[in-house]
């Protein structure tokens, strides 16, 4: 008789006693700098593709790399399984092989996956017909704030979390539930005549996004083993209201604290030094309501790059992404970038 059988039959033998499987443990967050991943894709419209060039370049700095991939190549159709081979696998492979050339510190991954205007076809066809608006450029989207949506977008976290929730490369996975142009759920950008009259017409309601946001914790609710990461920034509701609502991102900050404790990871991209005035209440709250806190630079290469990065580690920054893209750490020097790097992970883990 096994030893847990044995107690197994003493406790059906006691009241009140009972025996529940230990929550598997969390892979730790990632502590340093990390590379934004390969992000030209959001110009163009494409899916979008991994690569490590920029970090060959630069090999022994980073802590981790942010692997992208979009809903509409993972699921292309309706209740499709994962393809195998998919732009996660292909570029977890090339992790590895970094990994094995640079052993003295190997990257973890933070996987972002893209929905909104590269959500599948199908997707976009939920309730109602595509939505086109335009913001900077012409952009398709589906109610990415409806119930039945977001139901879709929870049984496509099921099918991810069972392939890659046990990967031990993947330590963070970002939420992107309720997105539309941008991986930050609260950021809409709405105001504009063609973003707002579109989304009105096809039935958007400030109720049906924020319940959306409130909610999105638990779509990731499948993922046990890695952490959560929730980008935050004050919502503008209704459509167009130039004021935002700090209180409400607070309450979805608690809320997920309650739910997920130290795997919820308050995540923020806009960080500048000084910092957009929007979002001294939202750092205000990451910091007092503490760690796990990581940032996105808020441009490419800020005017000010080191004091963007002392600003966010003064902020409990576990981790800071930096562009690969449009500018940023390629053109920083390897040896202030070392520093850089030494600044965040010299402080210990939030």
């Amino acid at each position: 008789m096994s030893h847990r059988s044995g107690l197994v039959i003493a406790c059906a033998l006691l009241s009140g006693c009972s025996i529940s499987a230990a929550e598997p443990a969390a892979k730790p967050p990632i502590h340093g700098l990390v590379s934004m991943g390969a992000y030209k894709f959001v110009v163009r419209g494409t899916d979008p593709v991994n690569y490590m060039d920029k970090l060959d370049e630069k090999p022994g700095i980073f802590a981790g790399i942010v692997l992208l991939a979009s809903w509409r190549e993972m699921e292309p159709h309706p209740g499709a399984e994962i393809p195998e081979n998919n732009a996660i696998d292909k570029a977890l492979e090339e992790v590895r092989a970094y990994n094995r050339r640079n052993p003295q510190k190997p990257l973890a991954v933070k996987l972002r996956i893209w929905g909104g205007y590269v959500a599948p076809d199908w997707a976009m066809e939920i309730g109602g017909p595509p939505i086109h608006v335009v913001h900077k450029k012409p952009r398709t989207l589906g109610r990415f704030w409806s119930p039945a949506y977001r139901h879709a977008w929870a049984r496509f976290q099921e099918k991810l979390a069972a392939r890659y929730d046990r990967e031990p490369l993947i330590h963070e996975v970002a939420v992107t539930s309720c997105m539309s142009l941008t991986a930050e759920p609260f950021v809409l950008n709405g105001g504009a005549p063609a973003m707002k009259r579109p989304l009105e017409a096809a039935g958007f309601t400030p109720y049906h996004y924020e319940q959306c946001l409130h909610r999105a914790i638990e779509d990731y609710a499948p993922w046990k083993e890695t952490n959560i990461g929730l980008p935050l920034n004050p919502i503008h509701m209704p459509l167009g209201n130039p004021k935002g609502d700090h209180a409400f991102t607070e309450q979805v900050m608690h809320a997920c604290r309650q739910h997920l404790g130290r795997r919820c990871i308050f995540d923020n991209h806009n960080l500048n030094d000084p910092p957009i005035k929007a979002t001294v209440p939202i750092y205000a709250a990451m910091k007092k309501m503490g760690g796990p806190i990581e940032f996105q630079t808020g441009g490419a290469t800020p005017k000010d790059f080191e004091g963007t990065i002392k600003y966010g580690i003064s902020l409990g920054a576990n981790s800071i992404e930096l562009y690969q893209d449009f500018g940023g750490f390629p053109y920083v020097p390897d040896q202030l970038l070392r520093r850089w790097a030494n600044m965040l992970e010299r402080h210990p883990e939030r």
